[in-house]
């Protein structure tokens, strides 16, 4: 089929399909807005793995993420074409000349959406009691509750209150968090801390009501209520998501139009990635995240780029370095994995290059450092010295450890999550031959789904297992956390987010501890990359690679750009059928 024709059939279905007579999700007549944007459609997007939770401080996968970041706001956010931070339900914010209190001035005209758990169901207006809400919540104990750790160590007050309510207490109100008036909150730190407002920009510090948990509990995890520029309308769990356009929303573009253009967001939760491939080329979805790798060469993509956008055949390609990792995890409590020895043989007995050219045909950067990807223009990942492939090493160590090929090692199986195309089985498969080869030793393989998959692995059910970090918010300190000695709970029975190895070593702890504080950039850096070198030294891990991230999209999809933390803003993404069909007859 010719590029105008594909281009005309696409634009023939996303009309009809945008067009629905659903008003539950905000339809609009089609049309242009001031500026060139245009009105109307329903993106369509499928996530391979269903999602964990839509409750804020639940969230700890990235398929939750995409869906809630639209329903949901915090005070800051980030641009979603530079990453730098911006105001969002806060017009404004300044810190204190000592670096303790930062102030945060609170939007006005800014309501929830409508919904069920309001008089009327008609959302009422943002105040400052629902930010001191959600934040005292995001300090206190709960199974609903993942995300504390980001910042109960930061906030003035917010230990002593998580402690108390722990041990069933009174615990009032956390100190740090102070009403100033009607429009302005402070937020007290226990010390100076340069990046808070990156983690405030983080999905831990979104809003949300206090009506949306008491009226639907339990069930809040799947009945999100924000102030975002879509709200749910729709939803068979596994199957569907629609998220219909929020027309009450606070926002309007650089020439007065209301945001969002679109009708809607509708995810759909195909498991198999080839499927949702062809669906893409079908024309029933408008955007692809992550190829898998045996795409990549019938697609012809040139994925030796780091870095941005081109037209191939009759679609958009988009490619920028990710802030993720994906990795292999020990349990540092296990007795297979408390032998240094044994850790870092596996390490030096990896190939790293070779997973990346053949298991993932250039689609990821060999993890020959340490846990910080190199995504960070001003960190020296080259100091950080990691494991290069080398087979001598790796059975120097394994005998070092008692297990001089192979002989005596106990049984081991490797647990995966789900999803992820063909690439997490065939990394798998080449690590397993890998060890078999250069270290004498089978290695079981065991396929769960990601949400049972995650929960094991932080309530320490497995001693080796496939793990990958997303960073949260965009700095150094968010991967090195997932280290720190002093979120790992007291009993092994107890969920350890997000050290879920477990790992704990004094020396490192100090390290970042002194990084975290320090507020001269250079130097922060500096210690990052000391703490970096110390933890991979110990070898809880096993780095793999560095993601890329790789998007396709329609050729009339505008305003969604690519950064490598995945920040998707569809309040001003549009279609622009017309100017399609000219990049294709271009093309």
């Amino acid at each position: 089929m010719s590029n105008f024709k594909l281009v005309f059939v696409l634009t023939i279905l996303l009309v009809f399909s945008g067009c629905s007579n659903d008003n539950s999700i905000g339809i609009v007549k089609q049309h242009s807005a001031s500026g060139g944007a245009n009105y109307g459609g329903v993106f369509h997007l499928n996530e391979v793995e269903n999602f964990n939770s839509l409750a804020p401080h639940k969230i700890i996968d990235i398929t939750s993420v995409n869906i809630a970041s639209q329903v949901y706001e915090g005070l800051l956010c980030h641009d979603p074409s530079t990453l730098e931070l911006k105001p969002c339900l806060a017009e404004s914010w300044e810190v204190s000349k000592d670096g303790y209190i930062y102030t945060f001035h609170i939007r006005d005209g800014v309501y929830f959406h409508d919904d069920n758990c309001f008089k009327n169901g008609k959302g009422r207006k943002l105040s400052v009691n629902d930010v001191i809400y959600s934040l005292t919540e995001l300090f206190s104990p709960s199974n609903q509750n993942s995300l504390y750790t980001l910042a109960i160590d930061k906030v003035f007050g917010a230990d002593e209150h998580y402690e108390k309510l722990k041990e069933r207490k009174k615990a009032g109100n956390v100190k740090g968090i102070r009403k100033v008036d009607n429009r302005t909150i402070n937020i007290v730190l226990t010390e100076p801390y340069s990046k808070f407002p990156e983690i405030v920009a983080s999905a831990a510090f979104w809003i949300y009501p206090k009506e949306a948990v008491t009226f639907y509990g339990s069930e809040f995890r799947t009945h999100p209520v924000g102030t975002g520029p879509f709200k749910m309308s729709k939803m068979v769990e596994g199957e569907i998501v629609i998220l219909g356009r929020n027309s009450n929303y606070w926002r309007v573009d650089y020439f007065g139009n209301q945001l969002p253009y679109l009708d809607a967001l509708k995810f759909t939760f195909v498991k198999e990635k080839k499927t949702e491939i062809n669906e893409f080329l079908k024309g029933n979805l408008d955007m692809v995240y992550e190829v898998p790798r045996d795409e990549i060469n019938a697609f012809h993509l040139d994925v030796s780029k780091n870095e941005g956008e081109y037209i191939e055949d009759d679609f958009i390609v988009q490619i920028s370095p990710a802030l993720s990792i994906q990795y292999y995890s020990f349990n540092f409590e296990s007795k297979i994995f408390d032998n240094i020895n044994v850790r870092k043989a596996f390490n030096y007995a990896i190939n790293r290059k070779k997973i990346v050219d053949y298991a993932l045909n250039g689609m990821g950067i060999p993890a020959v450092h340490g846990i910080i990807p190199p995504a960070f223009k001003d960190y020296a990942i080259d100091e950080v010295h990691g494991y290069h492939f080398n087979v001598a090493k790796a059975q120097e160590y394994f005998a070092k450890a008692g297990y001089s090929g192979g002989k005596g090692f106990p049984h081991l199986t490797l647990y995966l999550n789900s999803g992820g195309g063909t690439s997490n089985l065939l990394v798998a498969e080449a690590v397993q031959k890998m060890l078999s080869d250069n270290l004498g030793i089978y290695l079981d393989l065991s396929v769960t789904d990601r949400v049972v998959h995650f929960e094991n692995a932080e309530t320490g059910k497995y001693n080796f297992w496939k793990d990958v970090w997303l960073a949260d918010y965009y700095d150094p300190e968010n991967f090195l956390s997932l280290f720190y000695g002093k979120s790992v709970p007291t009993y092994s029975d107890e969920p350890s987010f997000p050290n879920s190895t477990r790992y704990k070593n004094r020396s490192f702890d100090t390290l970042f501890e002194k990084a975290i504080k320090e507020t001269d950039p250079e130097k922060q850096m500096r210690m990052f990359v000391q703490a970096d070198q110390k933890m991979i030294d110990d070898a809880p891990i096993i780095p793999l690679y560095y993601d890329k991230t790789l998007r396709l999209l329609q050729l009339y999809v505008r305003n969604l750009p690519v950064n490598p933390m995945e920040v998707r803003d569809f309040s001003t993404v549009y279609f622009d059928y017309n100017q399609s069909k000219k990049m294709a007859l271009l093309n």
